[in-house]
């Protein structure tokens, strides 16, 4: 390692870190005084979550709003249809050089079930559900970086119609983005072509322009793929599973063993996948050799075997897709130390808890104890307000973040609903996904800031940006972190009359993806989005401030129809009764029950949701409301007039 990266990793607690800000006194106190404190409520009446009682809690103090309201960019542009044929081209010469095989298509089955819980028609319709470029027929990736295949084919193939869709997506999304991120001279895939050929046939490959290293890149869904379409960069997959990466060599290197058969180190697990069996390695295989090793078929293609923080080696683009916790906060200070771009798609943001374990953690340092602190933005942990150098200054009674507030918003934020993608129902949680990912955008703009000062050059240029994949329903974890140096790695700079423009230009802003954020300041805040007048005030907003709209909890229109259900319920017992009762004794309206006492009760089994819709739809009818049943199976709402006894 080289003088200069010894002196950045000295002084990297001087701007890679954020001092612990948490009180331990004032944080045991203020536990102590909320075992007291009434429940919280928000806008609409309904009692908050711990996790909704911080962000309303963030959002109620001065400045807030601005500061942290999470702010989506548009993805960047991909390559036109002229220049995806381009790279093709290119590409399959080098293909055909190296000897790989032709793929062989799109195969996969309609298993039973997708593994997700959610079938293909609830989520898409199967018209637009064509494999992403370059998944799709016209580009034809050779066999070891498709994602489907059949069963007993090679290691890393998916079965599955729904898996393998949401997969390509996926990679498709980051694969756009680290190509959109490559400078100019890296994509012109004529000029390269014309090198390519120029190269005698005996020669190992062409001379890497730069390095692009996937962290916790498993057994190289994203690395093989990036390494097939560029074949003049570098592609390492850093992991620490020896196993993932021996996996990642087999697909690559051994492909589909003569007439489809797997050797007898393999078995075929229940979705049809060929996987390493289990007494193979042993639990105790040292996670850090840093051994190097490259593949023997694709002379780009390298695995590393250790940690992302033990990675030595200079690299221009780094990737992450769903490294687990704080993995993806080190690949973040990876980039940031190397001053490389980066595009990191983070996953299981409740491992940043305190209290949660993190493979990655046990397995990269031989204990527990996480070593980074969250929030890890100064913006973030003072909540908006002012901070000189290192020091947060606490004026008033103006909050700071404390390691509880984070730990619930980091519990909250790891949500896999992908039924729930486009919807208000638990738009908080989604929020709470958006905040964390904040506070990592915001740590590495203060990052970038204080290098300029710390090795005396300039950053000009240099910006990070929060964006989703597209479409959403690729992953519920589908929120992309993109950052870059210089202009020329800028991925939204657009092409001109003369090729590529390097200016900087600002990213596109994207709404649609900030309606989740709405929802949950509506829920939270009703219109006062700023929370401090409601924070203030001594009442609950009366019922005709609360509009029918899509709230956190449900739909407008369920609560419209609970709504309709009661006062239909109201207008049976102002009927004479004795008149509609039943031979039973009670009277049977729909499929609820009007007992002799005139109490109307709910079905069981409706589960939390609807439970709690009908006490606040009751509530604000002046409706008495209780809960009946102990166990969940059991458990239903009860419902009378204010003088029913």
């Amino acid at each position: 390692m080289s003088k200069s990266q010894h002196d950045l990793k000295d002084e990297k607690h001087t701007y890679l870190s954020t001092p612990r800000l948490q009180d331990e006194s004032k944080a045991s106190q203020s536990s102590n005084q909320s075992k007291t404190d009434p429940p919280r409520k928000g806008a609409n009446g309904v009692v908050l979550k711990k996790f909704e009682a911080v962000m309303s809690d963030m959002f109620s103090t001065p400045n807030a709003l601005a500061a942290l309201t999470p702010k989506y960019a548009r993805l960047p542009p991909g390559m036109n249809d002229a220049k995806k044929r381009e790279l093709v081209q290119f590409a399959r010469c080098y293909w055909e050089r190296i000897g790989l095989p032709k793929a062989n298509g799109n195969i996969v089955e309609e298993s039973e079930g997708n593994g997700g819980g959610t079938t293909a028609n609830d989520i898409i319709e199967s018209s637009t559900r064509r494999s992403p470029w370059p998944f799709d027929d016209m580009t034809q990736l050779p066999t070891c970086g498709s994602v489907r295949g059949e069963k007993g084919g090679i290691v890393g193939d998916v079965t599955n119609y729904e898996r393998a869709w949401r997969k390509e997506s996926q990679l498709a999304n980051l694969i756009q983005c680290v190509l959109a991120m490559l400078p100019d001279h890296a994509r012109d895939f004529v000029r390269l072509q014309t090198e390519l050929d120029a190269i005698d046939e005996g020669k190992d490959g062409m001379t890497p322009i730069l390095r692009i290293v996937d962290f916790g890149g498993g057994t190289g869904h994203l690395t093989v793929p990036l390494a097939l379409l560029l074949p003049h960069c570098e592609v390492v997959c850093v992991d620490l599973k020896k196993r993932s990466l021996d996996l990642l060599h087999r697909r690559v290197d051994c492909m589909i063993l003569g007439d489809n058969a797997i050797s007898d180190d393999y078995e075929i697990d229940k979705w049809g996948n060929a996987k390493l069996k289990s007494n193979q390695y042993d639990d105790k295989f040292p996670c850090q050799s840093n051994t190097v090793q490259r593949s023997r078929t694709l002379p780009n293609l390298y695995t590393y075997h250790g940690t992302i923080q033990n990675y030595p080696e200079r690299f221009e683009i780094g990737v992450s897709l769903h490294a687990c916790g704080e993995a993806s906060d080190w690949t973040l200070r990876k980039c940031l130390d190397q001053k490389s771009s980066w595009v990191v798609c983070g996953c299981c943001c409740g491992k940043l808890r305190r209290d949660a374990g993190n493979p990655y953690v046990y397995q990269s340092t031989g204990g527990n104890e996480k070593e980074v602190s969250y929030p890890q933005s100064r913006v973030f942990a003072c909540l908006g307000g002012k901070y000189n150098n290192q020091n947060i200054e606490e004026k008033g009674n103006h909050q700071i973040m404390t390691a509880d507030m984070f730990d619930e918003l980091a519990r909250a934020s790891d949500y896999s609903e992908l039924g729930d993608v486009r919807k208000p129902r638990n738009a908080c949680r989604r929020a709470a996904k958006s905040l964390v990912e904040w506070d990592r955008l915001l740590f590495t703009k203060q990052c970038l800031e204080c290098s300029i000062s710390v090795d005396g050059t300039s950053s000009r240029g240099s910006n990070t940006v929060l964006t989703r994949m597209n479409p959403w329903e690729a992953s519920p974890k589908n929120d992309i972190l993109l950052g870059w140096f210089d202009s020329s790695s800028n991925p939204y700079r657009i092409p001109d009359a003369d090729g590529l423009n390097p200016d900087m230009l600002e990213p596109l802003e994207d709404p649609t993806c900030h309606v989740d954020f709405e929802v949950a300041l509506q829920h939270l805040f009703g219109n006062n989005c700023s929370g401090t007048a409601l924070r203030e005030s001594t009442h609950p907003p009366s019922p005709s401030e609360n509009k029918k709209y899509d709230q956190n909890d449900w739909t407008a229109q369920e609560e419209a129809d609970i709504q309709n259900e009661l006062e239909q319920y109201i207008y049976i017992l102002s009927c004479d009764l004795d008149d509609m009762r039943s031979e039973s004794g009670s009277v049977h309206y729909e499929v609820k029950d009007i007992d002799s006492k005139g109490v109307l009760r709910f079905p069981k089994k409706m589960g939390s949701r609807k439970r709690k819709l009908i006490h606040f739809v009751a509530e604000r009818m002046g409706l008495r409301h209780w809960g009946e049943g102990k166990k969940d199976r059991d458990k239903l709402v009860a419902v009378a007039l204010r003088s029913t006894k």
